[in-house]
């Protein structure tokens, strides 16, 4: 695949070149080079904003870097752009050397805006840190927070002269932080290397959207919006840092009873009327008990939060009594079962101290660890195992990654070789991307439960119809979203049998709220090395 690259100079932004980085190997490219830029156009009115730009959007991700060095290029074309006041044209002979070059597509990692010629044959790809149904133009990120949106869109655009307005080839979403404009591009930039070869793909597929509707087309902002904007981000870092040191979360574990065969509806009524709900109790010695899941024999798997070792355990909770089984190592979480080989076993998270492994089981204790055999060795956010098809998929997020990138992974066996599935990452976002349990049947199909973290953490759930799913295929769909009226969350929800299994938590006040996070931190650390 040949894929031809327009940049200014030989420089572009880190993020771009981590965008290309992911293509290293399977492409050559061909280099567009642009030695001159339309003239810049600084306002008095805007001044404020180019002082925030300075310490914001030009950041670790945004720095100047030479092409990556992996990259195979076959050749470099320079060029001077035609200059019409604030657009910019590639000149004919340019034309006519891509024309020559055949790229596949034409990837937009310079220049400013850019008029589409009416003969050019080849797709031109360009990003847009935006939700175009709601925010074209810009700065990126900028009135998303303003206006106290949760979200910032992404997407990779076909480019058209109508600013923003290119048909979609890619889309993802990243979470906007309300406290830091800095933090959110940061956010941004980081997740947008992951979508550029779905839109080469789907440009070259011939596989293209448009929003229902397109958004407003933002400038920059004047001065007096700016004061406005760094007002919002201080009083949000200073509400951020009360809750840190004065609010914690009390995890709480439920289960309820539902029928079998369950309805979306059934499942949501039930969770909705608080009277259905069975409290498990925090047995003594323990603050909290979070991520359920139902125990074949009975009972449920906990997480459960000791208070004289801030480091979490899991135990197995039944009408009978506990039995812990995890006694050994450090902080333990999300206690996903799966059975393999007759044997049953627990991928728990352990991402603050080891790669994932599998523990057998029984019920009350746990044997030796199998490491799960992934390339790299990744330290993973809430594994989750899934037998299906003849094979076991494993889903998860990369710690380094973070919570909003949903990867997904294949083996023969849990104890075989595991592969990362073609499809993968399957979602980029902070709604759905960190399971939240176990996929399971609800209205007589695969149902996928994720994370809603766009508000805050554990509060709420996003559920997606899984519509095809094997080792080469995989793709799934929103059809619901739920959040407890009367608390937050829930966080982690598990169906089986006749039962639903789930937690959810109340912010409390604490004036031991900041100690209790420091000494978890370093507990952590600690073992973390």
């Amino acid at each position: 695949m040949k894929i031809g690259l327009i940049i200014d100079g030989a420089k572009l932004a880190r993020w771009q070149a981590d965008a290309l980085q992911t293509l290293a190997g399977e492409a050559e490219f061909v280099i567009y080079s642009c030695e001159n830029d339309a003239p810049a156009r600084r306002s008095p009115g805007n001044a404020l904003y180019y002082l925030l730009n300075l310490v914001t959007v030009r950041n670790r991700l945004t720095r100047k870097v030479d092409l990556p060095s992996q990259l195979r290029v076959t050749a470099t074309r320079t060029f001077p752009a035609t200059i019409e006041g604030a657009w910019q044209r590639l000149p004919p002979d340019l034309l006519q050397q891509v024309a020559e070059d055949a790229p596949a597509v034409l990837v937009k990692f310079g220049m400013g805006l850019l008029r589409v010629p009416e003969d050019l044959r080849v797709p031109i790809l360009s990003y847009h840190h935006g939700d175009p149904a709601r925010f074209r133009g810009r700065p990126a990120g900028f009135y998303e927070l303003l206006r106290g949106e949760p979200t910032v869109g992404q997407i990779v655009q076909i480019l058209s002269d109508k600013l923003d307005s290119g048909r979609i080839v890619a889309a993802a979403e990243s979470k906007a932080l309300a406290h830091s404009y800095r933090a959110t591009l940061v956010e941004a930039y980081r997740h947008s290397p992951l979508i550029l070869r779905t839109a080469i793909a789907n440009a070259i597929a011939g596989r293209a959207w448009e929003p229902a509707q397109w958004g407003k087309a933002y400038r920059l902002p004047g001065n007096t919006t700016v004061l406005k904007f760094v007002f919002q981000r201080f009083r949000h870092s200073i509400r951020r840092l009360l809750y840190g040191l004065f609010r914690e979360k009390r995890w709480s574990v439920a289960t309820a009873a539902v029928p079998n065969p369950l309805t979306m509806d059934q499942l949501t009524a039930t969770l909705a009327d608080p009277a259905e709900w069975k409290p498990v109790p925090t047995p003594d010695g323990y603050r909290f008990l979070a991520d359920p899941f139902i125990h074949p024999d009975g009972g449920l798997l906990v997480e459960a939060m000791r208070s004289a070792s801030a480091r979490g355990e899991i135990l197995h909770v039944t009408r009978q009594g506990v039995d812990r089984l995890s006694g050994r190592g450090g902080h333990f979480s999300y206690p996903a079962p799966v059975e393999h080989g007759g044997k049953r076993y627990v991928v728990p998270e352990m991402s603050d101290w080891s790669a994932a492994s599998a523990y057998p089981y029984s019920h009350d204790d746990f044997g030796e660890p199998v490491e799960l055999r992934i390339p790299g060795r990744p330290r993973l956010l809430d594994p989750t195992p899934f037998s299906h098809g003849g094979a076991v998929f494993l889903f998860g997020n990369l710690a380094s990654e973070g919570s909003s990138v949903l990867r997904l992974w294949v083996a023969d066996a849990l104890d075989g070789e595991f592969a990362e599935h073609p499809a993968s990452p399957i979602r980029i976002s902070p709604n759905g991307a960190r399971m939240a349990g176990i996929p399971a049947i609800i209205d007589g199909r695969l149902v996928r439960v994720g994370q809603d973290l766009r508000r805050g953490y554990g509060d709420g759930i996003a559920l997606f119809d899984v519509t095809k799913f094997d080792r080469d295929h995989y793709s799934e769909q929103l059809v619901g979203e739920f959040q407890f009226a009367n608390a937050k969350g829930p966080h982690t929800l598990n169906l089986a049998r006749d039962e639903v299994a789930f937690d959810h938590y109340d912010d409390a006040f604490s004036l031991f709220a900041g100690f209790r996070r420091f000494k978890e931190r370093r507990a952590a650390r600690r073992i973390g090395g």
